[in-house]
């Protein structure tokens, strides 16, 4: 698997790259010395600062999986979670649907010296921790924000709305395979044979044995989960930390802009950061090429304002994805030529 997913590097590279010189062209192409002005003019220290919450993002996801892995490891240090951070994102980009990210984190840990056994219970604690913070964080804000996007924003918000019920299910599906045993035998007698019947399942028994071979992993990791209420509790607040830093990044670029300070307009901010994250996750393209890009124009732009947003965008896209995959390529070679 590993092997595959970097065979497919180069070419899902060539994609990104092809989608965002497209996006940069169809960006430039009317108003270009406009744009470029406004991306000169900004705020070099306020740029910064943008900077600077790029790695803190970066840093709780790092941090996130040190306390992880300190249950079994208790040796492994923050700064290897640091880099951990920056080669799964560098491959959640390069896969669609962020899909080869763990598979990379697992040979990362396996060169840091973490079996294979020990890194897969890592990152399902992970997977199970940021998901259900990621939908309370996610459901806070369209409770506070629902009347004023979905007057605003009403076609988007849909989109958005979509995405929220998506994560739940996700999470509450994983909790009631575990939970509750006429679903897990539902789907291992009947749903994965209902699947083979319309050709979304090719190999039912073997279908059937990862299913179990993945329930008894999870039901080992929320039994850890139990036995260690500080880990959870800690890791959780890491994952506010963590979704809340990332979720401002797009306003202080506006800020660094010339966008005046208002802490209303910073709360819709991180709020549509949050509407952003969660539409963009919909496109299951390697690092959601194009649709963020446009799905950032279109929430943010009655925002701020369509002279400034594209600007914005192209900041924040390079900041948050490129920059981010540049300096991950830059952590996996250095793993890579590591003994």
């Amino acid at each position: 698997m590993i092997k595959k997913i970097f065979s497919n590097t180069f070419v899902n590279l060539g994609f990104i790259i092809a989608i965002g010189a497209f996006v940069l062209w169809l960006v430039l192409k009317d108003d270009p010395d406009v744009i470029l002005n406004t991306i000169a003019s900004a705020d070099p220290w306020i740029l910064l600062l943008a900077l600077f919450l790029v790695f803190v993002w970066q840093f709780m996801v790092g941090l996130c999986l040190k306390v992880l892995t300190n249950i079994t490891h208790p040796e492994y240090r923050a700064s290897q979670g640091f880099l951990n951070s920056f080669v799964a994102s560098l491959f959640h980009g390069l896969t669609p649907s962020a899909s080869g990210g763990q598979i990379a984190q697992i040979y990362v840990y396996k060169k840091q010296g973490v079996d294979i056994g020990d890194s897969g219970s890592v990152l399902w604690l992970e997977f199970i921790i940021y998901q259900s913070v990621l939908t309370l964080v996610s459901l806070f804000f369209i409770i506070i924000k629902f009347p004023y996007f979905y007057s605003n924003f009403s076609n988007l918000f849909a989109v958005v709305l979509i995405g929220f019920a998506l994560n739940t299910a996700i999470i509450f599906f994983i909790y009631g395979l575990a939970k509750f045993k006429r679903l897990h035998e539902w789907i291992k007698n009947k749903g994965v044979y209902l699947g083979h019947r319309v050709h979304l399942v090719k190999d039912p028994e073997k279908t059937i044995a990862s299913i179990e071979v993945q329930l008894e992993k999870f039901r080992s990791e929320a039994e850890k989960l139990r036995h260690n209420k500080g880990v959870i509790i800690k890791c959780g607040l890491l994952c506010v930390i963590r979704l809340l830093v990332y979720y401002a990044i797009p306003y202080v670029v506006f800020l660094a802009l010339g966008v005046p300070l208002s802490f209303e307009l910073f709360l819709n901010s991180i709020a549509m950061g949050s509407f952003v994250s969660i539409a963009t996750g919909l496109i299951p393209i390697p690092g959601a090429s194009g649709g963020a890009e446009a799905i950032f124009v279109l929430m943010f732009g009655n925002l701020f304002g369509t002279n400034i947003v594209s600007g914005a965008m192209l900041l924040w896209r390079f900041l948050t994805f490129y920059l981010v995959m540049f300096i991950g390529a830059g952590c996996f070679a250095y793993l890579r030529l590591k003994r």
